[in-house]
């Protein structure tokens, strides 16, 4: 598997577990972002990001291989952490850092790192 069906595989993923009327979209490499509308409660949010490491957490197959893989996450909410398209971005960028030193497979809100 190259790493361009990974990604497309990733997104598949993604996409299949969420509504209708979420959107998921590559931003580059191997980020994505994950757009929640009308979550309401960060624990809703917290429980898609626990359903999205579970879903990257299964193998990936390809020709008899198994591929795992993981992924850290980072949530920022809505008006609370941005209220335009760039604050949102750069803030869940850094939950999605803060995350990735508290080991893998794991989610932080933005919330979380501005007490660090």
């Amino acid at each position: 598997m190259t790493g361009d069906q990974l990604l497309k595989e990733i997104g598949g993923r993604l996409t299949g577990l969420l509504r209708q009327n979420d959107t998921v979209a590559r931003l580059g490499g191997d980020e994505f972002v994950v757009l929640l509308s009308e979550i309401g409660k960060m624990d809703n949010a917290g429980e898609v990001a626990k359903k999205i490491i579970k879903a990257i957490a299964e193998p990936f197959v390809y020709t008899g291989h198994r591929i795992n893989s993981s992924t850290s996450i980072g949530i920022a909410m809505y008006p609370e952490d941005g209220e335009d398209t760039e604050k949102m971005l750069k803030n869940a960028d850094a939950a999605m850092y803060y995350a990735k030193s508290q080991g893998r497979s794991n989610y932080q809100f933005f919330a979380n790192v501005q007490e660090i």
